[in-house]
């Protein structure tokens, strides 16, 4: 097993490699703000390895303690997910059911600290000897890479979609959407009875996990994810990911995805700004 961990001003990294897998993750500031609001880390049971938790948060912007809200959700679980029963963890009716209750709890808990003015997206992924579950809140993703390629397993939790047709609407114009950053669920807001979403995949069914904020995805096209996770070998696939939501040209929106606004224009933004939020993505891939 190896071990790399990098830390800058703007960015840090952990990889860790071992014969069957490798889990990493980056996470970097952006250009736009002074702080990071996204929290990331993953743990292995510490009575099976083969058990696994990967969690990703990013602090709601507008809420004056999501950083705080993010980090105490992030080492809530971990600490919870350290404590489970492996017979727990592999059976994903009951598995469900708990981490509900857990996560009802964490909801109330970030309500007493913060009364609403702490809240958090998440996407979490618990990988148990036969079955993995992902779990989300808000517009944080989880994908997996498998023999239909790249796949987004989650919804996007956004108050737009409310108000407009979601099936008019591609994916990728999401990333062009004025507000697209406005959602419609987060843990610590101000729902008391709180459920995230969750699926369930067979872990023969992929050979790879990837978490993001919307740091990445408002700015980096699935295509472009695909591409790079395919060209590239693991660390640099996070680096790359990283780079591309961060440091890379703008991207004009497409001549097509302006026909579906014809009549709406004022919803939608003529290039990414890359850069502009945090950005955070993790990584577990089989060997």
């Amino acid at each position: 097993m190896t071990h790399d961990i990098s830390q800058t001003e703007k960015q840090k990294m952990k990889l860790i490699r071992e014969n069957n897998f490798t889990i990493g993750y980056i996470t970097n500031v952006g250009n736009k703000r002074a702080t990071n609001d996204d929290a990331v880390d993953f743990i292995m049971h510490p009575e099976n390895r083969n058990l696994k938790m990967f969690v990703v948060a990013d602090g709601v912007g507008s809420s004056k303690y999501g950083a705080l809200a993010a980090e105490y959700l992030k080492e809530s679980l971990l600490k919870w997910f350290s404590s489970l029963e492996p017979a727990y963890i592999n059976t994903p009716p009951t598995l469900k059911s708990i981490f509900w209750g857990k996560m009802r709890e964490i909801n109330r808990d970030l309500l007493n600290l913060y009364n609403g003015q702490g809240s958090t997206t998440l996407v979490c992924a618990i990988v148990g000897e036969k079955e993995t579950i992902i779990a989300n809140s808000g517009d944080s993703r989880g994908y997996i890479v498998g023999s239909e390629g790249l796949k987004q397993l989650t919804a996007d939790h956004l108050v737009w979609f409310k108000y407009n047709d979601e099936k008019s609407i591609l994916k990728d114009d999401i990333r062009f959407m004025i507000g697209n950053n406005y959602i419609s669920h987060s843990i610590g807001s101000s729902e008391e009875d709180y459920r995230p979403d969750i699926v369930t995949v067979q872990n023969d069914d992929y050979e790879a996990l990837l978490l993001f904020t919307d740091g990445i995805t408002d700015i980096v096209s699935d295509a472009k994810i695909k591409f790079i996770y395919d060209h590239n070998i693991s660390p640099l696939v996070l680096l790359k990911i990283i780079d591309e939501a961060v440091n890379s040209e703008p991207e004009l929106i497409s001549e097509e995805a302006k026909q579906r606004f014809i009549n709406r224009t004022y919803m939608i933004n003529p290039q990414t700004k890359p850069g502009k939020d945090n950005a955070t993505m993790l990584l577990y891939k089989k060997h």
